[in-house]
């Protein structure tokens, strides 16, 4: 994402700054086809000077839908910022216990380039693998990009995105009655994300997408992630996460929705 490099616009950006998830009904992170990355921890490192930036994080998870667990995360992100661009690279893996048994439930690793074209207009293009055992996803691959749209580009409290784009996805799905499926299809991806600060140390966000088959409108994805962080220290934050995923087309024996609530702790170097 784009760092402006003059002190005056670097000073409104970092007042811009900050996080604000709550309800716009409808999406979750590896859950569903994209993995929400437009977060408040991605409206953080925006505002940093350029160079490279890293941090680790490990989450507690209380899961109901599909299956009902409690799993531990671990996730970790590298951001590069420039003049112009911000690139980063993100990855998760998700595992627990299960009748006494040790098993990994899902993993993803998501890359993004994010270029400000002006003060309303971006354009961003993303890769991505995961799986996800619970949904009986065994692989997925996706390829995309857009356009994003600043809609209150001047606000020091709060801002609000809207995100138009498309992407190629590759699945691999292991179906209860039709044994394993591939499909190769072109998905329209959509968000809308606001954001905002509670307080000094208080930042939420929400973001919700919606992503649907080309050809086929019934098949559609909605999308939904929550934050609210707490920073303890310039280095230290306490995040709280909700998730949810809803897929109207779901593989056999799938329910057409997800739900998960995170909290952890995050470090940053």
């Amino acid at each position: 994402m784009y760092f402006a490099h003059n002190t005056s616009d670097r000073n409104r950006y970092r007042r811009i700054v900050s996080t604000c998830f709550l309800l716009f009904l409808a999406c979750c992170l590896p859950l569903a086809a994209q993995v929400n990355i437009f977060t408040g921890e991605t409206l953080k490192q925006m505002q940093l000077d350029p160079g490279w930036y890293n941090s680790i994080a490990l989450d507690l998870t209380y899961r109901t839908g599909n299956t009902d667990l409690l799993t531990t995360r671990g996730r970790f992100r590298s951001d590069y910022l420039s003049k112009g661009y911000h690139g980063f690279v993100f990855g998760s893996l998700q595992y627990g216990r299960r009748g006494g048994k040790f098993f990994i439930n899902k993993g993803m690793t998501h890359a993004r380039i994010i270029r400000r074209l002006n003060a309303h207009l971006l354009l961003e293009s993303f890769a991505q693998k995961q799986f996800n055992e619970s949904i009986r996803l065994s692989d997925r691959n996706l390829a995309g990009g857009g356009v994003r749209f600043d809609l209150h580009p001047s606000s020091a409290k709060f801002n609000i995105y809207l995100g138009i784009g498309a992407m190629w996805e590759h699945e691999r799905i292991n179906d209860k009655t039709d044994g394993v499926m591939t499909t190769h299809i072109i998905r329209s991806t959509n968000y809308v994300n606001w954001t905002g600060r509670l307080a000094e140390h208080i930042t939420t966000s929400a973001t919700g997408y919606y992503q649907f088959h080309l050809r086929h409108f019934q098949d559609y994805r909605i999308l939904f992630e929550g934050s609210l962080t707490f920073q303890l220290t310039t280095k230290l934050a306490f995040p709280l996460r909700v998730n949810f995923r809803y897929d109207n087309e779901p593989p056999t024996g799938i329910r057409k929705h997800d739900v998960e609530i995170f909290n952890g702790l995050r470090y940053t170097f």
